[in-house]
């Protein structure tokens, strides 16, 4: 009899998800641990869809202690001992946002009422001010995940103003994550790409750039040897039914989807949820 193969968590951003319906989930905890351990505050950029939710995503659970989750990954015993001092997270996704400011606001006041704390200012700065306060106070020093923090200026771009409106806005906004960094414990943005020159990263010039470092250079996506291991079965069977050999069939994907590199040694062959040829990066 066959072995059973693992259901694919095509389009499965939550990492609590993927685990508990069992799906086929490739380890990056080891990375994920080295880097909350010492990046401290970090900005990773990749292209759309490269697994940049499902990342944040499995550090939240990591720092709420969802031991649970991380049976048999490399973060395991880690795991077991961040459970027992859990760091409060404030988990925040701006891709999907149609009107961004009033629900940032409406997520902060969430936080602040599920934690029962009192947000005093008016505006959503010194909500968020208050909240990081708060929070640090009653559980330790924050983790922050900030998911696509571009995508408001980027679907602003048509429009010269309400792009200029927005990053007026969201620098502000982060403005607030450097003078509160006694309450930090971890900060982590992402986005597809980095505005040097439009002062948003101005407001946090203390942030790490990652994104071509080569110690974080597989933190997402799939290297040649994760997709032969963890994909097998799967190889195996696409190969039987195509009638191929399974080197070649590897040798078609490769020549398919030519892989990418982002720290200038790492080659990886896939992307987390891609489904169309990948652009080997400069």
């Amino acid at each position: 009899m066959s072995e059973k193969l693992l259901t694919l968590p095509i389009g499965i951003q939550s990492f609590e998800r993927l685990r508990r319906q069992g799906c086929l989930y490739v380890d990056k905890t080891a990375q994920l641990m080295a880097l909350a351990s010492t990046a401290g505050r970090c900005f990773l950029s990749r292209p759309r869809r490269f697994g940049k939710s499902l990342t944040l995503s499995t550090l939240d659970a990591m720092f709420s202690g969802k031991t649970e989750l991380f049976k048999g990954l490399a973060v395991e015993t880690w795991g077991r001992e961040q459970a027992q001092h859990p760091t409060p997270v404030l988990h925040m996704d701006t891709s999907s946002v149609p009107q961004f400011e009033r629900s940032l606001a409406e997520t902060l006041e969430r936080v602040a009422r599920n934690h029962g704390i009192e947000l005093k200012s008016q505006s959503i700065g010194g909500k968020f001010q208050d909240l990081l306060d708060g929070l640090s106070k009653a559980m330790g020093p924050v983790a922050v995940l900030i998911d696509e923090y571009d995508k408001p200026i980027l679907d602003n771009m048509e429009d010269l103003g309400a792009a200029g409106a927005m990053r007026a806005f969201l620098r502000s906004f982060y403005t607030v994550l450097k003078g509160c960094d006694e309450y930090l414990r971890f900060v982590m943005l992402t986005g597809i790409s980095k505005f040097t020159k439009t002062g948003v990263f101005s407001a946090m010039n203390n942030l790490n750039d990652i994104s071509m470092d080569k110690q974080y250079g597989d933190i997402v996506g799939y290297t040649q040897a994760e997709l032969e291991n963890n994909f097998s079965g799967w190889i195996d069977g696409a190969s039987n039914g195509m009638n191929l050999e399974r080197g070649e069939l590897l040798k078609q994907m490769k020549d398919y989807y030519d892989g990418f590199c982002f720290d200038g040694q790492t080659r990886q062959a896939v992307t987390e949820k891609q489904h169309s040829p990948a652009c080997t990066a400069p």
